[in-house]
């Protein structure tokens, strides 16, 4: 790790990032911000308490919580971008939610699991989330794109999951196909994410909020329950 990487690192982390990574991204064709190959991913831990109570579905407390996660990424993005800038690079902040995504093929240019994966910060799961070994999926996270000349962490390229299909059996909507995921793998192959956005708007829809959320097939997930699991109680089941 170099110099600003890891200057980088302690401002991330102090501004309340949860983890961060850094990724190359010079070898995906027509980036839509070419002249910042490097990206920065900042991860930031959703409560265990909320994340505990989302089993059956989503809650007050977890919409309140996704948001609360989204403003203070939001700060966490802009004090970073704000660093960079003063070191004399270009930083292009892409928060952790957006409206701007193609509403026929519900994607954006660059997810930020794209990115995240190239880190080496997780894996994608078989409900094409990001998974963790700290948070399992319950997090949020933003991306920096940069020209700063960072060290790139080691990118994942298979999958941790294994034979688990917790999040297959847990998801309301049907749409998790319960395939393993390598690099390579389309999300198509993944999950049907017309069928998700569809009970997300539902859940958002009978509730009344603004967010399309679910988070059932991240509570199912057996990292997220070892996150979310408070230690005492862990070490009493061993």
């Amino acid at each position: 790790m170099n110099g600003i990487t890891a200057e980088l690192e302690r401002v991330i982390l102090g501004l309340g990032g949860s983890k961060c990574g850094i990724s190359d991204l010079r070898d995906i064709p027509e980036r839509s911000f070419p002249g910042l190959p490097f990206a920065v991913t900042v991860i930031l831990g959703l409560s265990p308490e909320v994340i505990a109570g989302i089993g059956k579905g989503p809650t007050r407390e977890y919409h309140d919580e996704y948001e609360r996660a989204n403003k203070k990424l939001a700060g966490i993005g802009k004090g970073a971008c704000s660093f960079l800038e003063e070191q004399g690079f270009s930083a292009e902040l892409l928060g952790p939610t957006t409206e701007s995504f193609d509403r026929e093929t519900l994607s954006v240019p660059l997810p930020h699991k794209t990115a995240a994966i190239r880190a080496g910060i997780g894996w994608i799961g078989k409900s094409d989330l990001l998974v963790t070994r700290e948070f399992g999926s319950a997090f949020r996270m933003c991306t920096i794109l940069t020209d700063a000349p960072l060290s790139p962490g080691e990118p994942v390229r298979v999958s941790s999951c294994g034979s688990c299909t917790s999040c297959v059996d847990a998801c309301p909507a049907g749409a998790i196909t319960g395939t393993d995921w390598r690099q390579g793998t389309s999300r198509e192959e993944l999950v049907n994410i017309f069928a998700c956005y569809r009970k997300t708007r539902k859940f958002a829809g009978d509730n009344g909020w603004s967010h399309s959320i679910c988070g059932i097939c991240i509570e199912a997930c057996p990292w997220t329950k070892k996150y979310i699991t408070p230690r005492s109680e862990s070490e009493q089941s061993r």
